[in-house]
């Protein structure tokens, strides 16, 4: 099953367990369930890392987290890097 970013036209396939650990880490950043609803607890700091080799997917599915940690009242910092030859 696919499921659209709704920031970006490219469509997030085969992504549920990682959608599932970006909820679970703003959950636990914010306090707040992924409706919104009753508290979870304290917020708490969580950390997420995604690794992998080109072409994965990986822009996109950041863009998603960017755009669900937006929606949770987080302050989201964006850069990016690149290859340096020496």
């Amino acid at each position: 099953m696919g499921w659209r970013s709704m920031r970006s036209d490219r469509t997030l396939f085969e992504r549920e367990s990682e959608l599932a650990a970006v909820d679970e880490a703003l959950g636990e950043l914010t306090g707040l369930r992924v409706d919104g609803a009753e508290p979870v607890g304290q917020p708490r700091g969580a950390l997420l890392a995604f690794a992998g080799p080109a072409g994965l997917g990986k822009t996109t599915l950041m863009a998603e987290v960017r755009r669900r940690a937006a929606a949770r009242g987080c302050t989201v910092l964006s850069a990016r890097g690149g290859d340096q030859e020496q």
